[in-house]
């Protein structure tokens, strides 16, 4: 019987297993701001590791979630990085929180697709590859606990975690379709804050020095830097200034949030922004920190391999193989940064992710937890 066919078969008689992880898990408070919550969670995710014969070491932290890094040997034959990650987006104690739900193919619940369901897939192919004696590399499972505030506190053992592997594989949510991700853009924060002098308005409006009209001026050259061919966005996502209608303001401050696919493009737009603000009206001071929160995941030696990897076992289970290259980030990244092929969206499917109305589609667990489970037995077999 091919692997494939014995993986499906494996996890569908598990499905009811997996739906019950999944509750357990859905049913907790995860939010990133809740710290008690994502490290119960964390133990959970400990013990259930550790049932299946991985080593697990918690990496704690003060003031965000413990992360959970998985490990267990296979052939030896190259080692594989799988990445998740254990907080939801939602903060503590506001009516985003809902309870585990199924109504029809649909499950809904406080990070039921972002990505608890991406973690029991996670779990459940590794369990299968192991249940049916099924080869594959050494794997090492890296859940982070706070990566929705950007995995900061973790960021240095991801990368130290993907200088050892040959793969990685980020279970992030698949999209429509079970669309793989090949590709990620990067991203960087922008905050600049301006200074004038207040005078009023009816009064002395010439004495006074208008922080608000400085940093519009800014906002339309920073807009202007939008380059959509190239997937290059620079976007003014809040702004803020004055206190009272008839005073000139002399406070005003902005955040821009900027994606690119290429380090080259970070840096071009890196040196245009700092231009830009570099340039100010005469009576007024500019403070801004500019922050590279994560490099984009691209394309790299070995990526063609891994995607083929992946196109075959799509193909053995009948999935029709697609592949998007979104805007959002993953820890993913931090990986693909150091040149290491990497895969994302091996997790199952579904849509609205961050938001109240997040769902997941529950027949695509099965077929996502197998392709991931056949493209780590592929990988084993293979001479890196």
């Amino acid at each position: 019987m091919p692997y494939g066919l014995q993986i499906q078969e494996y996890l569908q008689h598990h499905h009811q297993e997996m739906l019950s992880m999944l509750e357990n898990l859905v049913n907790r408070n995860t939010s990133s701001e809740f710290k008690p919550g994502v490290d119960e969670a964390g133990f959970y995710l400990k013990n259930k590791f550790e049932e299946i014969g991985f080593d697990v070491e918690v990496l704690e932290r003060d003031n965000v979630g413990n992360s959970v890094v998985a490990r267990k040997a296979g052939t030896g034959n190259g080692k594989a990085l799988l990445i998740c990650h254990i907080d939801s987006v939602f903060p503590e104690g506001t009516d985003y929180i809902k309870p585990f739900t199924i109504k029809g193919n649909l499950a809904t619940g406080n990070g039921v697709l972002d990505m608890k369901a991406c973690i029991v897939g996670c779990y459940y192919a590794l369990k299968a590859l192991d249940d049916l004696q099924i080869l594959r590399p050494d794997v090492a499972v890296f859940l982070s606990g706070d990566e929705e505030k950007g995995s900061e506190a973790v960021r240095k053992n991801i990368e130290d975690e993907g200088r050892l592997c040959d793969w990685t594989l980020v279970t992030e949510g698949s999209r429509p379709g079970m669309a793989v991700v090949t590709q990620r853009k990067g991203n960087a924060y922008l905050h600049v804050t301006a200074k004038g002098r207040a005078a009023h308005a009816g009064n002395e409006p010439t004495v006074g020095k208008n922080a608000i009209i400085d940093l519009a001026q800014k906002a339309v050259r920073l807009n202007a830097l939008n380059d959509y061919e190239k997937g290059t966005t620079v976007s003014v996502t809040t702004f803020s200034g004055g206190e009272n209608r008839i005073v000139i303001p002399d406070h005003a401050e902005m955040y821009v949030d900027i994606r690119f696919y290429t380090i080259a493009e970070w840096e071009k737009v890196e040196k245009a922004i700092r231009s830009i603000l570099a340039k100010v009206n005469e009576g007024i001071s500019v403070e801004y920190e500019l922050i590279l929160n994560r490099p984009p995941l691209s394309l790299v030696p070995g990526s063609d391999e891994l995607i083929d990897t992946v196109k075959a076992a799509s193909a053995e289970l009948g999935i029709p193989y697609s592949d998007v290259q979104p805007g959002g980030v993953s820890d993913g990244n931090f990986v693909s940064a150091l040149g290491v092929p990497t895969i994302d969206g091996m997790g199952p499917s579904g849509g609205m992710m961050c938001s109240p109305e997040e769902y997941l589609e529950i027949d695509t667990m099965v077929p996502c937890a197998a392709r991931l489970a056949l493209t780590l037995a592929l990988l084993g077999q293979r001479r890196v």
